[in-house]
């Protein structure tokens, strides 16, 4: 399959003063702050404090340079990131944050709504926030990678038999049984069971895409992948929430 192009190469376009790297810089953060914003929150941080941290950290990585330090070879984005937020979190915390924002520009709009209910059906015992960090990214992949597969059953016209089948992709079963809805999407069971088998394949394909974009170029993704799968088994163990789509 032809993977688009990586975060890390992303990364290295935003450093560019132009409206690509703009492009590419807002791409990159309105792609990966859910994360931060709950690493922020499961570390004390109210709403507003955690929305403007978040907003300071993204800016702040781009007007003091900080960008200029990241390198595929360095390794993960989700750690470099993950680093990065630590680092803000300590030196922000005595700050006035919201005046923080590099020059009043706000990197990524951050509409907290989703993150607070996905945050408020967390366990009250869940407050590590590494954990709270890496399940959100976790859950993030899994969100990209659903859109990406979207796209492309929206694109091949199959949008219809995806809107049916897309509980299959959590391991569930289809919201019917074969036969009737086989029946419903005029085909034939063997040919629908097919179907869900090709969008499961597919799924896999997307989801080791997104994860590929957060590593460096010819990395092979297979660790990233076990531990995304690590992370949503501590939250199935613990009732984490999943998509709320």
């Amino acid at each position: 399959m032809t993977f688009q192009t990586t975060r890390w190469s992303l990364i290295v376009r935003a450093r560019q003063r132009d409206a690509e790297g703009v492009r590419a810089l807002d791409e990159l953060l309105s792609s990966y702050w859910q994360p931060v914003y709950g690493f922020f929150r499961r570390l004390g941080a109210d709403r507003d404090a955690a929305a403007d941290l978040t907003q300071g950290l993204f800016a702040d990585l781009l007007s003091r340079g900080d960008l200029e330090t990241a390198a595929p070879e360095r390794g993960r984005f989700r750690g470099f990131l993950r680093s990065c937020a630590r680092h803000w979190w300590a030196n922000e915390r005595q700050r006035a944050v919201a005046q923080k924002r590099g020059g009043g520009r706000q990197p990524v709009t951050v509409d907290a709504a989703e993150m607070e209910a996905w945050l408020d059906r967390l366990p009250v015992d869940e407050l590590d926030a590494e954990s709270v960090y890496e399940r959100r990214w976790a859950q993030t992949v899994i969100d990209r990678a659903l859109s990406r597969l979207e796209r492309e059953e929206r694109a091949a016209q199959r949008e219809h038999a995806f809107r049916h089948l897309r509980l299959i992709l959590d391991g569930g079963a289809p919201p019917e049984s074969w036969a009737i809805l086989a029946v419903r999407l005029r085909t034939t069971e063997g040919a629908l069971k097919v179907a869900a088998h090709r969008l499961k394949a597919r799924f896999r394909d997307c989801l080791t895409a997104e994860v590929r974009e957060t590593l460096p170029d010819g990395c092979d993704p297979g660790d990233e992948l076990r531990e995304l799968l690590l992370a949503l088994q501590a939250r199935a163990r613990r009732g984490i929430p999943g998509d709320s789509r």
